[in-house]
């Protein structure tokens, strides 16, 4: 997840990807009577979709590009819909959220997937986002912090590789040391430096968090346990620096493991 400073969160990049219970009303206006209920059937068909080349080829691209680093995603991607999370015009009525950042599995058995971005195509931070959101598609079912700092890192070199400015990020965390997003995306930043043959691998350990077999977190401990033994203490140093913070934002939402040696 990032946000933009400027306003209220705009990504929410991990939240329950495979359901959208969790949604809740950021706002109202007008005198619109809203229903509590659920706007007829899928959630992408409530939001508007975005039809642009350019977001198409950046997806294309950005998934080439994390196949070769994580290797190819646990369900395969065929169809990627792509979508600005504003309600569309039948939808309005719907108690539903909008404005934010999502990456959802639509339909594991088909690989088709759903991406919601919080801002309209030519926003300085619409590509960030979507870099940040393709990194998803490798497993959409990891809610972890760990798995953000992997997006957020992610978005950044898709967007150096694009010639593209990074949004308002490197602005944002050079600035805050609070930011959990900016947290979890300084951390992995220094284990990739620090294990750049090692650190792909991360996404491959993965544990239930307790919340379902659809919710899932990095199992740290696995992990560093693959690392040579002099070099497990190096990982170690790296995530002690991030880990009460972290840990103090963990909810049903974003789940942080501190590995089990250093606790």
């Amino acid at each position: 997840m990032l946000r933009d400073r400027r306003s209220a969160p705009v990504s929410i990049a991990a939240l329950g990807r495979a359901t959208f219970s969790f949604l809740v009303i950021l706002f109202l206006s007008g005198c619109l009577s809203l229903s509590d209920g659920k706007p007829h059937g899928p959630w992408h068909a409530a939001y508007q979709p975005i039809d642009d080349p350019e977001s198409a080829a950046f997806i294309s691209l950005a998934l080439e590009k994390a196949t070769a680093e994580f290797g190819a995603p646990v369900i395969p991607v065929n169809k990627v819909l792509l979508r600005r999370s504003r309600k569309v015009e039948d939808a309005r009525r719907y108690r539903i959220a909008e404005d934010f950042s999502l990456t959802e599995c639509v339909d594991s058995t088909n690989g088709i997937f759903a991406i919601y971005l919080a801002v309209d195509p030519g926003h300085r931070n619409y590509f960030p986002l979507l870099g940040h959101e393709c990194a998803h598609l490798l497993n959409p079912f990891i809610i972890d912090w760990y798995m953000e700092g992997i997006a957020t890192v992610f978005s950044e070199q898709m967007c150096a590789d694009k010639e593209l400015e990074w949004g308002d990020w490197s602005r944002h965390f050079s600035r805050t040391r609070r930011d959990p997003y900016g947290l979890s995306y300084r951390m992995m930043l220094e284990l990739r430096k620090e294990f750049p043959e090692e650190y792909p691998e991360i996404i491959r350990f993965v544990a239930e968090n307790g919340k379902g077999a659809r919710k899932l977190r990095i199992d740290i401990d696995a992990w560093i346990g693959s690392l040579p033994m002099d070099r497990q203490p190096v990982a170690l140093k790296i995530i002690k620096g991030y880990a009460k913070a972290l840990n103090r934002k963990v909810s049903d939402q974003y789940y942080f493991t501190i590995p089990t040696d250093w606790q």
